[in-house]
């Protein structure tokens, strides 16, 4: 049998497990059984509005993002973010071309040189230090606002990752190893709450479903007041576990965003996005 992601939830397997039987896992498979998981389990959600995440539960919600959405509160920083850019264009345009519009949708990607997965956010930090530039601080402010015009420009096209080596493959496993994998004090693992308990409440709170979920990131949260990148947000989710959240654009997050954001290939980028 070859190792999927539902099979790994249902098994309950290791990463160590993983590893070993790295040669005969399919992330194909896998993504197309979470696909026909989450169509069985929510036969009215069309799988193109998983962009929408939890709001596909709930009307008044949904409606309240619609309202949102009509003067959204990240208009601001998509402005600033142009002006970042404009501000350095020749030395984004140095690395990542001059279409702003194919910027965001070519990360994650898996750089075959250095065998290790490659952000947006981590991109831009490193277009600009080899450019003799100050970096951004991970999570919040410049760097998520200049995330914030890529992806806005990039709306309408789909989530289109590739896994064409056994370096990006290990990888995506390590990301689903990581999704799977139980932690902190309340022994949560973000399958428990974005696979299994999506559409309940946590708190006040819907999950959302884990098909999606990269789609519309940066978002401006209304618990933020401020727009944050999804590196933030997976921190966000460890410390809620109670565990020890790992540094913003760390390879574990790097390799976690990389697994989410392939099983949401075919789903429309709609970032930047606003939250509760």
């Amino acid at each position: 049998m070859k190792k999927t992601l539902l099979v790994a939830l249902t098994l309950g397997a290791t990463a160590t497990a993983n590893m070993t039987m790295a040669a005969n896992m399919d992330p194909e498979q896998s993504r197309q059984q979470l696909v026909d998981y989450f169509q069985a389990k929510h036969p009215n959600i069309k799988f193109e509005d998983y962009r929408l995440g939890a709001y596909n539960f709930s009307e008044d919600k949904k409606a309240q993002w619609e309202a949102a959405e009509e003067f959204p509160p990240y208009l601001d920083a998509i402005d600033a973010g142009e002006a970042l850019y404009n501000k350095d264009k020749a030395t984004y345009q140095k690395c990542f071309g001059k279409d702003v519009t194919k910027v965001r949708v070519m990360f994650p990607r898996f750089n075959e040189d250095t065998q290790q997965v490659e952000t947006l956010e981590q991109q831009i930090n490193k277009c600009r230090t080899d450019a003799g530039l100050k970096a951004f601080k991970w999570k919040k402010g410049s760097i998520a606002q200049l995330s914030a015009y890529f992806a806005y420009n990039a709306r309408g096209q789909k989530i289109d990752v590739k896994i064409e080596s056994e370096g990006a493959k290990k990888a995506f496993f390590a990301g689903q190893d990581f999704y799977i994998k139980p932690r902190g004090q309340l022994n949560l693992s973000c399958a428990k709450c974005h696979t299994y308990n999506d559409g309940r409440k946590a708190r006040a709170n819907l999950l959302s479903p884990n098909l999606g979920h990269t789609s519309h990131f940066p978002v401006f949260r209304a618990k933020w007041q401020e727009l944050g990148t999804l590196h933030r947000r997976f921190g966000g989710c460890n410390k809620n576990m109670r565990a020890k959240p790992f540094k913003a654009q760390s390879e574990e997050y790097r390799n976690l965003e990389f697994f989410e954001a392939y099983m949401s290939n075919g789903i429309e980028i709609d970032g930047p996005g606003y939250r509760e």
